[in-house]
């Protein structure tokens, strides 16, 4: 009786102090997402864009710069090339068209994409009115909000989120029929990242911000360079990706000629620029490849590309694996 009377008592206590055990409570995630989005102050993405209207497609991409109401858009060719770029400082949009070499204010933002813009969605989140819907799927959590600006094209959208660390990975926006308008997938977001200022200003705006910001970086004083050569220098708005300057140079042999050296890997883009006699142009140009462009290959390899800029004989040597269009392209750019 003793013995058993012992038994129901570990029993009780066992039971007892299991039911002390506390569950860890487990965080809403929507809660969470909604918690990084309310902090986000600055963010970088490549955002490509899918464009599904009146049965064409189109496909781009937009390389995001966001910092507290700032932003830089930078809108790329499949080649890597930008088709246009777009700064906002605060108060005013600057919109640069590589095709024509331009900058012009914009007065609308038909040429700007900002429903590809992440902070675009968090602006139709916080003021969606309740309009929410949120849905759990295998590897992302879905939110739905309609569009303040909506319109019969861009209704309504849908951000797919992580589940792993609850960034943002794809946008749908759906028509007001409920079909895909668009689908902008990101890579490579990085929340609350420092981003130089310099990015968000109107004298940027030509340049792409890989050739702006990553170091080491020579900056080119026109006046300087005239001191030392006489030569006021034409430099290429346009680089192929990744080049970037290395050395400036003048050549005391040759007309005091100034040499523009670019690297990017093994590759070598080096621009010579020099005052010649029109003679001397004809016997050392080559074959013609454009319009004012000529071209002859080395016995080394190297390609050699020459022109005239604003006077100035100016001669391209290339050693590397980049193609024709591509020169042509840092040739027409020349300013």
């Amino acid at each position: 009786m003793k013995k058993s009377f012992f038994v129901i008592v570990f029993v009780l206590i066992f039971l007892l102090s299991g039911c002390g055990v506390k569950t860890k409570k487990v965080k809403d995630p929507f809660i969470s997402i909604k918690e990084q989005l309310d902090k986000l102050e600055s963010y970088t993405a490549t955002a490509i864009v899918e464009l599904y209207n009146n049965k064409i497609d189109n496909k781009f991409a937009v390389v995001q710069f966001y910092k507290k109401g700032k932003f830089r858009l930078e809108v790329l060719k499949e080649n890597g090339s930008p088709d246009k770029i777009i700064v906002y400082d605060g108060k005013r949009s600057y919109v640069y068209f590589a095709k024509v070499n331009q900058v012009f204010v914009a007065e609308n933002t038909e040429e700007i994409p900002l429903y590809s813009m992440i902070t675009s969605f968090i602006k139709n989140y916080i003021n969606s009115g309740g309009e929410i819907e949120k849905r759990e799927m295998d590897k992302f959590y879905l939110i739905t909000v309609p569009i303040l600006d909506k319109n019969i094209f861009m209704y309504k959208e849908q951000m797919a989120f992580s589940k792993e660390d609850l960034t943002p990975k794809e946008l749908t926006i759906f028509d007001i029929n409920n079909e895909i308008f668009s689908k902008i997938t990101y890579k490579d977001y990085k929340y609350n990242p420092e981003i130089n200022d310099k990015l968000f200003t109107k004298d940027s705006v030509t340049t792409l911000a890989g050739n702006l910001l990553d170091s080491p970086v020579i900056e080119i004083d026109a006046k300087e360079v005239y001191k030392y050569c006489g030569i006021n220098p034409v430099m290429p708005v346009y680089l192929p990706q990744s080049f970037k300057l290395l050395n400036v140079l003048v050549n005391v042999n040759k007309n005091n000629g100034v040499t523009f050296v670019y690297t990017s890997g093994g590759d070598l883009i080096e621009i010579f620029e020099t005052v010649v006699d029109q003679n001397e142009i004809v016997n050392e140009k080559g074959f013609l490849l454009s319009e004012g462009v000529y071209y002859k290959e080395k016995d080394n390899g190297e390609k050699e590309y020459t022109t005239m800029v604003n006077g100035m004989q100016v001669k391209i040597t290339v050693t590397g694996d980049l193609n024709e269009e591509e020169i042509l392209k840092v040739i027409k750019s020349l300013r």
